[in-house]
């Protein structure tokens, strides 16, 4: 059986060899790029080489390269097909290789690869270099709405004005900007309420103007919206002692809103003062909305949130809460049930202590004064039996 299936594959690869037509493979032909008018998304076609239109016993594919300058890396396909559709960044050139690949009988079962064919398409770009608009960016707020903003390039003619358009996989063909961001006559930016933005797809703007003297050069933008979510505030924030008393729980509520729940991670910052009034901070991160706290002399602790890994290639951090503190009175106010009794008892006995007090007070007052009332009248007897004293003998001399 061993000897048949050996005799077997060499007569199998000796008629291969016999039928092998083809000794060298030719690059594509008619490589063009055509723009389809979508901010970046380019078809790239190409025909099969002239040498392989009557070779029918072979299977031909074609690996076709292109630099993707957003990535600042190379990106291969293996495909059948004698076209691709990518994206690219249309102020940079468009470098592309393609070679041929053949295997089948017409190569005797072998694998032959044509030389590689490349390419380099540069941009047409028109307006002055420093005409560009500088510092774009976008945030998507609370995934509720978008923002994007520019500022004027450094060469910027006067009297220019600026114009955004837009393109996702959701629309058909390009649209402009729903809702300018003015500023003195102008447009600094671009409002996009939430139906009008897609995810998880290419989302391709365009920023270019007009002037007085010419066109403002236009600037390419491509981006992954769900990269770009900043959660809004926090909610509900409490920092509460627990009965042992030697720890704090800050506990939260994330913001309501389109960002589900379990895509939120949170950053906690925390201060605690000891004792001696020195400071230390804590950072820490954690999935869940409460985090236990060592409680010091004075506990401070404020969160903010941002989408994870999970959900997102990155992502703004929200905005700080405020900071929330719990002074060593407060810990200790919770100690115990106990002890809150006794502070309860402390205070009834207090109170009545203060309740005597004023009665004995009250009490010995109104003595004194009874016992001053009746020292003044016998005060006064004794003055008009003075006087009558002194009277009477007047009264019987002759």
């Amino acid at each position: 059986m061993k000897v048949s299936s050996v005799v077997l594959v060499v007569i199998t690869t000796y008629t291969w060899m016999c039928h092998a037509k083809v000794t060298s493979v030719e690059p594509p032909d008619n490589v063009t790029v055509s723009d389809l008018g979508l901010l970046g998304q380019l078809m790239i076609l190409w025909s099969p080489p002239a040498s392989l239109q009557n070779v029918t016993d072979c299977a031909v594919r074609y690996q076709l390269e292109y630099f993707n300058t957003y990535r600042n890396q190379w990106r291969g396909v293996r495909t059948f097909r004698t076209s691709l559709r990518a994206q690219f960044d249309l102020e940079r050139d468009v470098q592309v290789k393609l070679r041929t690949m053949l295997r089948g009988k017409c190569t005797g079962g072998v694998e032959r690869s044509s030389s590689t064919l490349e390419l380099v398409w540069p941009p047409h770009l028109a307006g002055a270099v420093g005409s560009r608009v500088q510092d774009f960016s976008c945030v998507f707020h609370m995934k509720e709405y978008m923002e994007c903003t520019w500022d004027r390039g450094p060469d910027e003619p006067p009297h220019s004005k600026h114009f955004l358009y837009y393109w996702h996989s959701g629309l058909e063909s390009v649209a402009e900007c729903p809702e300018y961001i003015p500023q003195s006559g102008d447009r600094k930016g671009c409002l996009f309420p939430r139906d009008t933005v897609k995810e998880f797809t290419d989302f391709n703007v365009c920023v270019n103007g007009s002037s007085p003297v010419g066109p403002i050069r236009p600037a390419y933008f491509n981006m992954q919206v769900q990269n770009y979510v900043k959660p809004g505030l926090v909610e509900s924030v409490t920092l509460e002692a627990v009965e042992e008393g030697e720890e704090v729980v800050l506990e939260w509520r994330p913001t309501e809103g389109h960002i589900p729940p379990h895509c939120l991670e949170y950053e906690v910052m925390s201060e605690h003062t000891n004792q001696d009034g020195t400071i230390w901070t804590m950072v820490n991160v954690t999935e869940d909305t409460s985090l236990v706290l060592p409680a010091k002399q004075q506990s401070c602790a404020r969160v903010r949130s941002h989408v994870h890994k999970y959900c997102s290639g990155s992502s703004f951090w929200s905005d700080w809460t405020q900071w929330h503190c719990l002074p060593v009175a407060s810990i200790q106010a919770k100690v115990s049930p106990a002890m809150d009794i006794a502070l309860i008892c402390v205070l009834v006995a207090s109170a009545a202590a203060m309740l005597s007090l004023c009665m004995s007070l009250w009490m010995f007052r109104k003595m004194w004064m009874k016992r001053s009332e009746q020292k003044m009248l016998n005060s006064s007897l004794f003055w008009e039996n003075q006087q009558h004293l002194k009277l009477s003998p007047a009264l019987s001399h002759p």
